[in-house]
């Protein structure tokens, strides 16, 4: 599948769609160090890395590997941030983070599991990942509950005085051998 920049996913109390310039104020509020607390990131509010990061959405979009997505509600309100990333015949890799006042309600897998549909409808691939700090018991509920496995852990660095503890859980996809064969 080509990814395009007008694609529109729904989920069930949700809409979907790539990151454009309209949420970057939305992201710079809500995009805080409570939120990236289990997360390789340190907002620093600045608005430019943002727009960076907006900039490098739209590209890897057009290069076809990842698929940056805000997550609004019906009013479009911002809810908060998802993505399929490195996207290959191998695997891909699911993110998310929800500002503060959208966690706790189901919202984190409604999104995955949303993501996980768009992917095996539109891709072909072995496996997805999700990683998850281990101390992030919120997090690491979705991918247990959907299915997937942990089949490793690394440390991961956050920044000069913290290391993230990773678990990559993952789904994985059997292919029948004709699947592997090149046309």
């Amino acid at each position: 599948m080509r990814l395009t920049p007008n694609i529109e996913i729904q989920t069930e109390h949700l809409i979907l769609q790539p990151v454009q310039d309209l949420y970057i104020d939305d992201i710079l509020e809500h995009f805080t160090n409570d939120i990236t607390t289990y997360m390789p990131f340190n907002p620093q509010g600045n608005r430019n890395d943002i727009v960076h990061f907006v900039e490098e959405s739209k590209r890897t979009l057009s290069q076809n590997t990842d698929l940056v997505m805000v997550a609004v509600d019906s009013d479009k309100s911002f809810v908060g941030c998802c993505g399929i990333h490195n996207i290959t015949a191998e695997s891909a890799e699911l993110g998310l983070w929800l500002k503060k006042d959208s966690q706790g309600k189901g919202l984190g897998t409604e999104i995955i599991t949303t993501l996980i549909e768009f992917l095996e409808n539109n891709f072909t691939f072995n496996y997805i990942v999700y990683p998850v700090d281990e101390e992030n018991i919120a997090s690491k509920k979705i991918p247990e509950k959907l299915g997937f496995i942990p089949v490793k852990k690394y440390r991961k660095y956050k920044n000069d005085t913290t290391d993230l503890n990773i678990v990559e859980y993952r789904k994985y996809y059997q292919r029948l051998p004709s699947e592997h064969k090149k046309p």
